[in-house]
């Protein structure tokens, strides 16, 4: 009998996950952490940090004591995800491979590398518009609000998938753990810092309870939003999205069930509306590929070929880029805010669209530099949200240049200078 390879890279969860409700055979669940991922550069930056390393540990540890309760073994791999599982396919006598449908064009480009010696079907687990809703790319509009109209009123989701966990027909514990040593020694050689910020399945859904349900959070989510630091003052699902430990139609039925149970307002509606704009983005990213990496972003994309041509900067540029990844800018605004994401991982939308900002318009600096540093430094690093962000500020993408007023946000989003003495006196002890 034939064996199916499970890939939950994209999918580190047990609820709404299709991946693991396929029809009973033999299957084998599997991970792998990409090696260029985690250690490799882009442009000479660094492309995750070394708290990136320790969440996605973290989180495919917590994902395989989860399917351990089902006695479902979890086989974890490091390295080329190519390579390995052509590899496992092989030793395994495997001739299938399912997956998570991918937005990065990395990952595409992998799986159909993989197709030529595995039959290999993804199914879109990560997306609020599955089939049979799925937009043609042919007909995707290139600006948001055209995309939002073409949903709204009546707009309708895939919902999510709540079926029990199948437990027959998966490998075991004691018959994937010959494969793990590698995975094994990195949890080994990092584990120290595994601490507080892991965006666990049981996490994830506990966030979501305390934001929606028990302290209502939701109904003030309009007006809080712009804020820049607090503890609710926005969802905090980002992170949980990006690394699969949440379903975003999971999420959008508890915003859809509380607006029939509780209330709806202009806040329940505006936590919708940014779960759009990341749909968005997914469906732009599936659109035009690696195009968004290219100097021009989409907008050379649409005029002729693409130029991915690496960064040049002069020395000044090179001098502006380093103080602005540092927070040492003299902009005490820019400054706090790239402080806090150096220090946490994090960083509110209004920072992020000021920093982007001053990087690329007062600074001069290619914009595809903020994007890589971003992706290295952020625990909610999305391949389409991030880059598709950075280039919308720098006009580069669905957007025209979107230049802001550094002095004018500080004044307006923090007035009386509280965050940035909170972050520049914390960094200065």
């Amino acid at each position: 009998m034939s064996l199916s390879l499970i890939l939950l890279n994209d999918t580190l969860r047990l609820h709404d996950n299709p991946l693991l409700q396929l029809p009973a055979e033999t299957k084998a669940a599997l991970v792998v952490l990409d090696y260029q991922a985690f250690f490799g550069t882009q442009y000479g930056i660094a492309r995750a940090n070394l708290s990136r390393l320790q969440q996605q540990l973290a989180v495919i540890t917590n994902l395989k004591q989860q399917l351990a309760a089902y006695n479902i073994g979890l086989i974890t791999l490091v390295g080329d995800r190519v390579q390995l599982i052509s590899e496992l396919a092989r030793n395994l006598n495997a001739t299938t491979l399912y997956c998570a449908e991918p937005v990065a064009p990395d990952e595409r480009k992998a799986l159909s590398e993989l197709s030529a010696v595995l039959s290999v079907t993804q199914l879109d687990c990560n997306s609020l518009l599955g089939e049979p809703l799925r937009p043609r790319l042919s007909r995707l509009p290139d600006s948001f609000t055209p995309f939002r109209k073409q949903l709204e009123p009546l707009l309708r989701v895939s919902p999510p998938n709540n079926t029990l966990l199948p437990a027959e027909g998966w490998l075991n514990a004691s018959l994937c753990e010959p494969y793990n040593s590698a995975f094994e020694q990195l949890v080994m050689q990092y584990q120290p810092a595994l601490l507080q910020r892991v965006a666990s399945e049981q996490d994830a859904l506990t966030r979501v309870a305390k934001f929606i349900w028990q302290g209502r959070h939701i109904l003030t989510y309009k007006e809080t939003r712009n804020q820049l630091l607090g503890q609710h003052y926005a969802s905090f699902c980002s992170a949980p999205l990006a690394l699969g430990t949440l379903s975003v139609r999971q999420l959008w039925q508890h915003i859809v069930q509380f607006e029939q149970d509780i209330a709806a307002n202009d806040s329940t509606y505006w936590l919708k509306f940014e779960l759009l704009w990341r749909e968005f983005f997914r469906w732009q990213f599936r659109k035009y590929r690696d195009r968004w990496f290219s100097r021009q972003g989409i907008k050379q994309a649409m005029q002729g070929q693409p130029d991915f041509s690496p960064p040049r900067l002069s020395a000044m540029q090179r001098n502006n880029f380093k103080r602005w990844c540092t927070g040492q800018t003299g902009i005490d605004f820019i400054d706090a805010n790239m402080q806090l994401l150096n220090k946490t991982g994090l960083m509110s939308n209004r920072g992020r669209q000021n920093v982007a900002s001053y990087l690329i318009y007062d600074l001069g600096v290619d914009w595809r530099l903020g994007a890589a540093y971003f992706e290295q430094r952020l625990l909610d690093y999305d391949c389409a949200s991030n880059w598709g962000n950075w280039a919308y500020i720098a006009g580069c993408g669905n957007s025209s240049a979107r230049r802001f007023n550094i002095e004018k946000q500080a004044q307006m989003y923090d007035a009386d200078g509280s965050f940035v003495r909170a972050i520049l006196q914390s960094s200065a002890r």
